[in-house]
């Protein structure tokens, strides 16, 4: 199964709508469907098809919520977190994870296999040098 691959440069519209490539649509739409989940991770966003954020709920669920330690990692991921679905090949992103990414007009799309990150342009080009 052909996964999110390659480096895309996306513009963030006024509504703060990105347009998915089509090639990671085609991907979307055959293997996974228009439901995902967006979460902020550090300067970026990580994109999951909800299959994926499935497989990444069970793994989380094997923490112990009633370790503090635990906790706070799971805080970090469901706190950041929301669910979102692709139409007409855009996604809306919520302001506050916009926000958070540092997300302005233009943003760079980094397919990641099973997954696909949203970057900043700017703090793309200081990532990758």
């Amino acid at each position: 199964m052909p996964g999110f691959l390659g480096t895309y440069s996306i513009t963030v519209d006024e509504k703060g709508r990105v347009t998915v490539p089509s090639k990671l649509r085609g991907v979307l739409e055959k293997n996974y469907g228009p439901e995902l989940v967006i979460c902020q991770k550090g300067d970026y966003l990580l994109i999951f098809p909800e299959k994926e954020w499935a497989v990444n709920e069970e793994n989380l669920s094997k923490l112990n919520a009633f370790d503090e330690d635990d906790r706070k990692k799971l805080r970090a991921y469901y706190s950041q977190a929301a669910d979102c679905e692709i139409k007409s090949g855009k996604i809306l992103i919520p302001a506050n994870l916009r926000e958070a990414a540092g997300l302005n007009k233009e943003a760079i799309l980094v397919g990641m296999s099973r997954t696909f990150e949203i970057w900043d342009a700017d703090r793309w080009a200081d990532q990758t040098g």
